[in-house]
């Protein structure tokens, strides 16, 4: 889902690698391998899922977070839409703002926090260098990154990466959790599951009042084809996720192509069939709470004669409200800003019946679970 790298980003991530490479290297010559609580968004609603209820263990202590917010919302202008919009957190991948920055001012007058999703910009360099080193894609497959632009060559200075960065931003108000894990190739499944118990247990020591949230990707369901891949799902681990997200947006296709109604907004068997795959690796909704996130984009890139189908207002309102029905406890929407959106890209700074779309889904999510919290069960669509 991540596609915003803008080469300040890089230019610093990649000094950061330099030094860290530099650090890691000496040590192994002379060693061997070397705020949520006071948050306003965390509300006292519990929610029990028609889909899941009943599950056995422990309930999440993030069960009542109510995430609902926006992604790539870079700038004081868009944090104030985003705020009219009814969201509550933005979701960075880069640096996030501090307390005194412009931004970090706009989001506190707009009373937001941020998923801060530093770490998993720091794992996407780390898989890009691995694809081209050691796990090159199969033949016909598309390459993972374009260019190894911030090599991070190994889970070492990976770590070095990640601690650091929790040291920086431990005292920082802003931050409500972090984004740890986004796109990840097929031809890889599983490899990060380690690295994220790693990074859980480093979140633990600095920050262990803010959630770790793992993302997996798929595509609203067309015809017979749920969109999912089974091996996505490899890397989840109860261990290394508090939360996860769950992203579901169309592919870039040919303009003449890109058409909503091809779609099932309702994800029905997407979603299943992404819930078996988790399931079958051990997640239990009550331990590990859903985010879901919706598709609020589409239309004309960058690329030529390729388009995102622009789902209509219904589309959007259909998506969270069907992520609410089937057990999500936070809503957001992707998003402000990408690198392969155009000047022509619909997205929710430009187009009103994107806005509007996620007005009428966050206040279908915002019913839901204000019924389920008074015990009425709720109807699938």
């Amino acid at each position: 889902m991540k596609q915003v790298y803008h080469w300040q980003k890089r230019a610093f991530l990649l000094l950061s690698v330099s030094v860290i490479v530099i650090l890691v290297g000496a040590g192994w010559l002379l060693h061997p391998w070397w705020v949520i609580t006071n948050s306003p968004l965390v509300s006292q609603l519990t929610i029990s899922s028609p889909r899941f209820s009943g599950s056995s263990g422990q309930e999440s202590r993030f069960k009542d977070l109510r995430l609902i917010g926006g992604f790539t919302v870079g700038t004081p202008a868009e944090v104030a839409e985003a705020a009219a919009l009814g969201m509550r957190v933005v979701f960075e991948y880069g640096n996030p703002p501090s307390p005194e920055s412009e931004l970090g001012q706009a989001l506190q007058a707009a009373h937001m926090q941020v998923i801060d999703g530093y770490i998993s910009s720091y794992l996407q360099y780390y898989e890009c260098h691995r694809t081209k080193t050691v796990k090159p894609p199969p033949p016909g497959a598309h390459p993972y990154c374009g260019r190894d632009s911030v090599p991070i060559p190994s889970e070492e200075a990976l770590l070095q990466l990640v601690r650091r960065h929790l040291e920086e931003t431990r005292s920082n108000p802003l931050i409500l959790g972090y984004w740890v894990l986004d796109d990840w190739v097929l031809w890889d499944p599983g490899s990060a599951r380690e690295l994220l118990i790693k990074f859980h247990d480093l979140i633990q020591q600095y920050t262990p009042q803010r959630p770790a949230i793992c993302g997996f990707g798929a595509s609203p369901p067309s015809g017979f084809d749920t969109g999912w891949h089974d091996a996505v799902a490899a890397n989840f681990t109860p261990e290394g996720c508090d939360m996860i997200g769950l992203y579901i947006f169309t592919v870039l296709q040919a303009k003449e192509d890109a058409s909503a109604s091809r779609y099932d907004w309702s994800m029905r068997s997407t979603l299943n069939a992404m819930f078996a795959s988790l399931q079958k690796r051990g997640w239990n909704y009550t331990q590990t709470p859903l985010i879901g996130i919706a598709q609020a984009f589409g239309g004309p890139s960058t690329r030529p004669g390729l388009s995102w189908p622009l789902p209509s207002t219904a589309d959007i309102v259909q998506q969270s409200q069907s992520f609410c029905q089937h057990g999500a406890t936070g809503i957001a929407y992707y998003g402000w800003d990408a690198n392969l959106y155009s000047p022509q890209t619909q997205t929710p700074a430009n187009n009103r019946a994107i806005q509007e779309g996620i007005r009428q889904g966050i206040a279908a999510c915002q019913h839901i679970w204000s019924t389920a919290e008074q015990g009425t069960p709720q109807a699938m669509d």
